[in-house]
């Protein structure tokens, strides 16, 4: 039975024991998932982010560290690396990616979690002193009510760190497309104020 024949006992066999994933976060979980085991093949872009946002990871001795949208875990095994005696909680919407991120870190560290989660809806974990995600938040239909509700589940002095597509990504390609008449397909994304460094 594929998600578009039974698109409820898809959604709530996605979520596993979090909440029902929205219908958009759902499609898009599945959609990711279903290309899980060959993702890493074509994420040369997100394997280069994460390793750019991982040179940006705080000095933290044993921090509490949530990861949204932790896919295969490009971002994941560097902050496994950074920080082995952290408590890392690694979310994704996608079950099978969670699977492959789980495949791709090392079995022998005790200190993490995974996690079914809709990274649109609110979060449970408080007195975070990381909240990071790498390539995720323009897949949310409002990136920046997520921002300012999860900068509230951080502990005093916690950081939250993020690579996202900003508005002028795909100038060309809209240009292109703009003079031909054309949709560009690239999602519209607002300008966000805590951005620290643009590319």
């Amino acid at each position: 039975m594929s998600c578009r024949e039974n698109f409820r006992s898809c959604v709530q066999r996605m979520s596993l024991n979090s909440p029902i994933l929205s219908r958009r976060s759902a499609a898009i979980a599945a959609r990711f998932g279903a290309k899980a085991d060959e993702y890493e093949e074509h994420a040369g872009l997100q394997a280069d982010v994460a390793r750019r946002l991982a040179a940006h990871l705080p000095d933290f001795d044993a921090p509490k560290v949530l990861e949204l949208g932790c896919g295969t875990g490009l971002l994941s095994r560097h902050l496994a690396a950074r920080y082995p005696k952290g408590e890392l909680r690694l979310t994704d919407a996608a079950p099978a990616m969670i699977r492959a991120c789980r495949s791709n870190l090392d079995e022998t560290q005790a200190n993490v979690s995974f996690e079914v989660m809709d990274a649109a809806a609110p979060i449970a974990y408080e007195n975070l002193d990381l909240i990071v995600t790498s390539m995720m938040l323009h897949w949310l239909p409002d990136p920046l009510v997520v921002l300012t509700r999860l900068r509230r589940q951080l502990a005093p002095g916690g950081v939250l760190l993020f690579a996202t597509l900003g508005p002028n990504c795909f100038a060309e390609w809209r240009t292109v497309l703009a003079t031909e008449g054309l949709p560009s397909g690239a999602p519209r994304l607002p300008e966000m104020p805590c951005v620290v460094e643009e590319e």
